[in-house]
């Protein structure tokens, strides 16, 4: 009985299956690398788009790709250039912080000694304002009280001569709003009961009052010489009393003058005052606010020099990581797609002779011994 052909040892070549396991799973690898070149300014769409092109792409022996196939690869190559041109790049940030460790502890130092030297700055500064704004309030408080009492003298020494603006205010009008028109046409008892009250009020003699009824209480045509002559009379008077008043006001006017003169110029430094001490609490508030800001920037200066150590052991961790993930992605993806690239299709194995089985030579045909009969 023929012996059976025995089953296909599992130490031989790999079956298509797992070859094709294989090469996908390449694949996505590759294309989770090509995610990387994102951060050269690479469109997500674009490696979107060349990672799922690879399984359609890659797997095809380099003899049998379509031209659009290599064209496909051919941007794969150039987008994992970039994806490696950024983990350079890490590699490189990270050995610049790390190898720049003395240069940034020199930095800092020098940054905490600049910090605190205006922080002192800043603390005298709103000493000094602090300093200033008393020195301005105490000014301006002093005018207030110089600028009471020089309205307070105006007050008292115009009091008399306000008086006698307002009382020839009212005699003026008095002549111009009642006497003249009755003057003209004449008048009632009301206007003449009106006139009367006003020019008594500055004075004017009675019996004149009395008198000057009789021709403004009549037409101007019905007036006779008699009362040509009370009117003329009280024209005259009435003149007297402006003279007076002008004289009087003319007497008081220097005086008058001269405590205007004297609240102009309390109002003025009272002015000045104000404004100077408001101008020194601005200033106070700014020198405060620039000592908080400088105070917060030296704890910020103290803080980042006492964590330049931490930052450096983290940079140096980093530097590893960078290096792993530069080498990982060369020995990875990168590795795999250049032989995946440039794969050929194997050779077909040369065929084995047949075996032909051995004639018996002839001598031995011829010794053998002849066979017996039954």
């Amino acid at each position: 009985m023929a012996p059976k052909r025995g089953s296909a040892s599992t130490g031989g070549r790999p079956s298509k299956a797992a070859k094709k396991d294989t090469t996908a799973s390449a694949c996505k690898e590759i294309a989770d690398a090509l995610e990387i070149a994102q951060k050269k300014d690479v469109p997500a769409d674009v490696t979107t788009f060349l990672g799922a092109a690879l399984k359609h792409t890659l797997p095809t022996y380099k003899e049998e790709r379509h031209e659009f196939q290599a064209a496909v690869l051919s941007m794969v190559e150039k987008t994992l250039g970039d994806s490696e041109s950024v983990l350079l790049e890490e590699v490189a940030s990270a050995e610049a912080t790390v190898n720049g460790g003395e240069d940034e502890k020199t930095k800092r130092e020098a940054a905490v000694a600049s910090a605190d030297q205006d922080f002192k700055t800043s603390q005298d500064t709103a000493a000094e304002k602090q300093t200033l704004k008393a020195e301005k309030s105490e000014a301006f408080q002093a005018t207030v009280a110089s600028l009471k009492e020089a309205q307070s003298k105006q007050e008292d020494g115009d009091a008399e001569a306000v008086k006698v603006a307002k009382a020839k205010e009212a005699f003026t009008a008095a002549r111009a709003e009642l006497l003249a028109p009755m003057k003209e046409a004449g008048g009632n008892k009301r206007q003449l009961h009106n006139l009367a009250k006003q020019l008594k009020a500055v004075q004017v003699e009675d019996s004149l009052l009395e008198a000057m009824e009789l021709p403004l209480g009549k037409k101007p045509e019905q007036r006779g010489r008699f009362d040509a002559v009370i009117l003329e009379q009280l024209d005259l008077h009435l003149s007297e009393k402006d003279a007076a008043f002008e004289a009087k006001l003319k007497e008081e006017a220097p005086a008058r003058e001269e405590r205007a003169s004297a609240v102009k110029a309390a109002q003025e430094a009272h002015d000045s005052a104000k404004a100077a001490s408001e101008a020194a609490l601005e200033e106070l508030k700014a020198a405060k606010a620039a000592e908080v800001a400088a105070k917060a920037a030296a704890a910020d200066a103290h803080r980042s020099a006492k964590s330049l150590a931490s930052e450096l052991a983290e940079a140096a961790h980093q530097l590893d990581s960078a290096r792993q993930r530069l080498e990982e992605f060369r020995s990875g993806p990168l590795a795999s797609f250049k032989d995946l690239l440039e794969r050929s299709a194997p050779q077909p194995e040369p065929e084995e002779p047949p075996s032909e089985k051995p004639e018996a030579p002839a001598a031995e045909a011829d010794s053998a011994p002849p066979a017996t009969t039954a």
